[in-house]
C-alpha cells in the first residue's frame, strides 16, 4: 500500500513540470538559431545570417513552449528588435561593428525571454562599467568633445543590453537609468562638480542593474508549486501515519 502511494505522489509531481521533453527542445532550438546568427554576423557571412534570422518568426510559432504566451509588450519588443538586427544585416552600408552590436541585441534579448538564471547580457558586466569608467574619467579633465565620444560609447553599450534589461528587471530599475542619461543629455551646462555627483549616483544604479535581477525574486507559479507540492506531501505523510496508527491499534485490540 505504501509503494503505491508512493508511486502516485511521484506521479503527481511529475505532472507539475511545466515543461515536456519536446518544449524544451524547442526553447532550446530558438536560443541556438539566434546563436548561430550571431557567430555567422561576426564571420561577416551577413547573407546567410539575414537568411537565417528570417526563419525566427516561423520557428517561433511552431514552438509549443511558453514563447507563444509571452506578454504583448514582450513580443512587441522582440518583434522590433528582430527587424532591426535584419535590417541592419541587409544595408551594405553599415559598419561589421554595427551589424555585430543589431545582432548582439536581439541575441541576449532571445536569451533573456528564455533563461531562467544568468542570462548572457548580465556576462557584458566588465564591457558596461568599463565603458562608464572611461566616461567619468573624462569629466575630471574638462574636455566636452571628449566627454561626448564616451558617452556615445558607453550609450551604444548600454543600449544593446536594455532590452534584456527590461525583461529581467524591475520597472523602477531601468527608469532611474532613463532619468540620469536624460540628464547627461542636457547636462552640457552643468558644472564639473553636479556632473560627477550625477555619474557617482548613475554609477550605481547601473552596477544594482546586474546585482538586482528579478530572477532572484520567487514567482508566483513557483510559490504554488511549491505550497501544492508540500501540501501533497504532508497529506501523504499524514495518511501514512494515520494507517499505520489504525493498524497498531487494531493489532493491540485484538485478542
Amino acid at each position: 500500500m505504501k509503494g503505491k502511494i508512493i508511486v502516485m505522489v511521484m506521479l503527481i509531481l511529475l505532472s507539475l513540470q511545466p515543461l515536456t521533453y519536446a518544449e524544451t527542445i524547442n526553447e532550446g532550438a530558438l536560443n541556438e538559431l539566434s546563436d548561430e546568427v550571431l557567430q555567422l554576423t561576426k564571420q561577416e557571412r551577413y547573407e546567410e545570417a539575414a537568411a537565417l534570422l528570417e526563419q525566427f518568426p516561423q520557428r517561433l510559432e511552431q514552438s509549443r513552449h511558453d514563447w507563444l504566451r509571452l506578454s504583448p509588450e514582450n513580443i512587441r519588443m522582440l518583434t522590433v528588435i528582430h527587424k532591426e538586427a535584419s535590417v541592419a544585416l541587409k544595408t551594405d552600408a553599415l559598419e561589421k561593428t554595427e551589424k555585430v552590436r543589431k545582432v548582439t541585441r536581439f541575441r541576449l534579448l532571445v536569451d533573456a525571454l528564455q533563461s531562467e538564471h544568468q542570462p548572457l547580457w548580465t556576462e557584458m558586466e566588465g564591457t558596461i562599467m568599463g565603458a562608464f569608467s572611461q566616461l567619468k574619467t573624462t569629466v575630471s579633465t574638462g574636455d566636452e568633445r571628449s566627454f561626448e565620444d564616451e558617452y556615445h560609447s558607453f550609450l551604444s553599450q548600454y543600449e544593446t543590453i536594455l532590452p534584456s534589461v527590461q525583461v529581467d528587471i524591475r520597472r523602477e530599475y531601468v527608469q532611474r537609468m532613463d532619468a540620469h542619461l536624460a540628464f547627461l543629455n542636457e547636462s552640457s551646462s552643468i558644472n564639473e562638480q553636479s556632473r560627477l555627483k550625477q555619474l557617482e549616483q548613475m554609477e550605481q544604479d547601473l552596477q544594482n542593474l546586474f546585482h538586482k535581477m528579478k530572477e532572484e525574486e520567487v514567482s508566483p507559479s513557483l510559490i504554488w508549486m511549491m505550497a501544492t507540492t508540500g501540501s501533497i506531501i504532508v497529506l501523504t505523510l499524514s495518511y501514512v501515519a494515520w494507517r499505520k496508527y489504525n493498524g497498531d491499534k487494531v493489532q493491540y485490540t485484538t485478542p
